[in-house]
């Protein structure tokens, strides 16, 4: 039998530049923005293309319609990437709502959002899971308010290992099935990017034990937020989008957003509850 190969070459598009734009104001903190270009998805990534992907040239301002935030550009050694815009008079309150105006070379990008009023953890609770003694998530119990409509997003930072919070995957949830009822969640570990090297191409550390398990012994806040249904959305697609990356047989997803101007990307507001649970031995 006799066989023939034939090579194919395929002429991949240049994605048009785009910003993209991810920022929050926090019920109690002061606003934050990341703004980036995006690059193509088969492009070769290192530390230097990431820099360059780093708007630093940006022009931000926050307001609640009273107090106007002019945002600086700052250094940050733990976040990734390490360069954001911060502000330094506004701090997030509920109830409110800010809008949000990002100009980059002769172009505006707006946005706005609100602080939804924050939701109580009930408690916390390590279970180990299936087949291990020292390893497990944490579950999240809450009681949902009876207005149906309340989304969630939820972080965790262990005191003495992380220096921010990470968020676990999923990150967001919402109370279609479970509006005005008593709930319970599971969560775990969140990636830190600034971890990498320590991981394989699975999660598993050296050990073999994977970078998502909370261990006996350690101290964890949970932070529950708290957020609107446009910032739910765009989360809520980027994690879906997440799922469908490398199955040929899922329907694409595109993340959306709330970005008016052109840009891609998100500006949400967080009502927090945060709880510490600590893990016995």
């Amino acid at each position: 039998m006799l066989s023939c190969e034939k090579e194919i070459t395929v002429d991949l598009p240049v994605p048009e530049t785009k910003i993209v734009i991810e920022g929050a104001i926090e019920e109690g903190r002061l606003p934050w923005v990341f703004v980036t270009k995006n690059a193509p998805y088969f492009s070769h990534i290192d530390s230097a293309a990431l820099v360059n992907m780093i708007v630093f040239n940006a022009r931000i301002t926050v307001t609640d319609g009273i107090i106007t935030d002019s945002l600086q550009l700052t250094y940050d050694p733990y976040i990734y990437p390490k360069f954001k815009y911060a502000g330094s008079t506004l701090i997030g309150q509920t109830g409110k709502r800010y809008w949000l105006k990002v100009e980059v070379d002769g172009k505006t990008y707006t946005a706005q959002t609100s602080i939804p009023p924050s939701v109580k953890i009930d408690s916390l609770k390590f279970k180990p899971d299936k087949n291990q003694d020292t390893l497990g998530f944490i579950w999240l119990y809450l009681v949902d308010p009876d207005t149906l409509g309340n989304y969630y997003r939820g972080f965790t930072k262990i005191l003495g290992k992380d220096s921010i919070y990470l968020r676990p995957y999923p990150s967001v949830f919402d109370d279609k099935f479970f509006n005005g009822q008593f709930c319970e969640y599971a969560i775990e570990r969140g990636r830190n990017p600034l971890e990498d090297n320590m991981y394989d191409d699975y999660g598993l550390d050296s050990a073999g034990v994977s970078r998502f398990y909370f261990r006996k012994g350690e101290t964890v806040v949970v932070k529950l937020c708290t957020i609107d249904v446009f910032h739910y959305d765009f989360w809520y697609s980027v994690e879906q989008q997440f799922i469908t990356d490398g199955n040929p047989f899922a329907s694409p997803i595109s993340a959306r957003t709330n970005i008016s101007g052109g840009a891609l990307g998100v500006w949400g507001g967080y009502g927090v509850y945060s709880d510490t649970l600590h893990i016995p031995k």
